[in-house]
């Protein structure tokens, strides 16, 4: 997450699909990569467009940004409940991660076993064919995730993916998701 994009139309997108499918113990972890000091009021518009509460942010101490040398700490000490992660491109291609992604192993250390927790993944364009359904595929054939519940919403230029080990949670979130896109979710709801 960079500070250069806050506000943007990708944040509005974001924070309505959080509001439809998250409840309101959802926190957002901003996996920040930009060297601009994020103040607190950046947080709190960051969280009023997300549609959560400022204490919903789950941010580091000042300065630590998400990098490949901080990584393995940024997700410490998180909470049980449910995660929305925002990095700036999304979920890595292999574990070569850089700081822009999530890496797979990563993913899976945040669904630990018998969690219900539900994961939301901004994931940004894929210049593939079939990108959204080749990530998902990623996920599903990722050790330690084979039994998750995964769905994404594709909207053309950015996705949202879902996950949780309780299917019955994706399964509720995708119905939702379906209600709220009426005709067109047939179209944008991969499964």
């Amino acid at each position: 997450m960079k500070i250069a994009h806050l506000g943007d139309a990708l944040d509005h997108w974001k924070g309505s699909l959080i509001d439809v499918i998250g409840d309101e113990g959802l926190n957002v972890v901003p996996m920040l990569t930009d060297r601009n000091e994020w103040t607190q009021e950046h947080f709190e518009t960051y969280a009023r467009l997300l549609c959560r509460k400022p204490e919903n942010v789950l941010k580091k101490e000042r300065g630590d940004l998400f990098s490949n040398r901080t990584r393995h700490g940024y997700f410490c000490n998180m909470d049980e409940g449910d995660l929305f992660l925002d990095p700036d491109t999304g979920i890595a291609p292999d574990e070569k991660a850089e700081k822009e992604h999530i890496n797979l192993s990563e993913i899976v250390s945040l669904l630990p076993a018998p969690s219900s927790r539900m994961l939301l993944i901004y994931q940004h364009a894929s210049r593939e064919k079939d990108g959204p359904r080749k990530k998902l595929q990623l996920l599903r054939d990722t050790q330690g995730l084979r039994e998750c519940g995964i769905f994404a919403y594709d909207s053309g230029m950015v996705s949202m993916i879902g996950i949780s080990r309780n299917r019955d949670r994706t399964d509720e979130a995708s119905a939702r998701l379906k209600i709220w896109l009426g005709p067109v979710a047939s179209t944008r709801i991969i499964a």
